[in-house]
């Protein structure tokens, strides 16, 4: 089946949607990648990730951060997912997924790297990848799974999967009950059916 553009209103719901990703206003708080250690632009690089400050400083102080000459791996790895994070809130896709291909790239088991990379990935209609990526991050334990499902069934609606979306969307809801991205999607679903149920009736109607 062919390819379907992502629609706008999804696009902007899976971006809050995504592990580390949520606004505060949503009232759901971003997974924290918390810096261990005592450089200053470390911290403020946290900090701008956690209060989804976008600026111009907030990517330079991550970008600083990651040369500070004693930073360990594992904080390479967190400041990089968290300048990927402030990327991504900037809508600058392409950077975004760089940053989130190092920081799997330096620890392939990080379930929380790959819900990243596939959102990016999905913001850049790259379905078949983000799929592989959510599908990863789930298979890694991420912390919070519904959202992956919900993203990946965006990538296979996006793919016309539907019947593949309907099933992510459904498990979303299992695992988190009155999720609402999840129970709008599937009353849009509802909607759809019953719809062209009433257009095979009417077309079979008599004069």
């Amino acid at each position: 089946m062919g390819r379907r553009p992502l629609p706008r209103r999804c696009v902007l719901a899976l971006a809050a949607a995504a592990c580390l990703v949520c606004s505060p206003a949503q009232a759901q708080a971003p997974q924290a990648i918390q810096i261990i250690g005592g450089d200053a632009h470390a911290q403020r690089c946290v900090q701008a990730a956690l209060s989804g400050d976008t600026s111009d400083r907030a990517v330079e102080e991550c970008t600083r951060a990651l040369r500070y000459p004693h930073l360990s791996s594992s904080g390479a790895q967190q400041i990089t997912i968290n300048r990927g994070v402030i990327r991504l809130r900037r809508s600058e896709f392409d950077l975004a997924l760089a940053d989130f291909d190092t920081a799997v790239g330096q620890n392939t088991n990080n379930a929380e790297a790959h819900l990243n990379r596939g959102t990016a990935l999905l913001q850049l209609r790259r379905y078949g990848e983000a799929i592989a990526a959510f599908t990863t991050a789930m298979s890694l334990g991420v912390a919070e799974p519904h959202k992956a499902y919900f993203n990946r069934g965006a990538a296979r609606e996006s793919l016309g999967d539907l019947r593949g979306a309907y099933e992510d969307y459904s498990t979303a809801l299992e695992i988190q009950p009155d999720w609402g991205p999840a129970n709008a999607e599937l009353a849009r679903f509802a909607r759809g059916r019953r719809d062209h149920l009433a257009t095979v009736l009417d077309s079979q109607a008599t004069p």
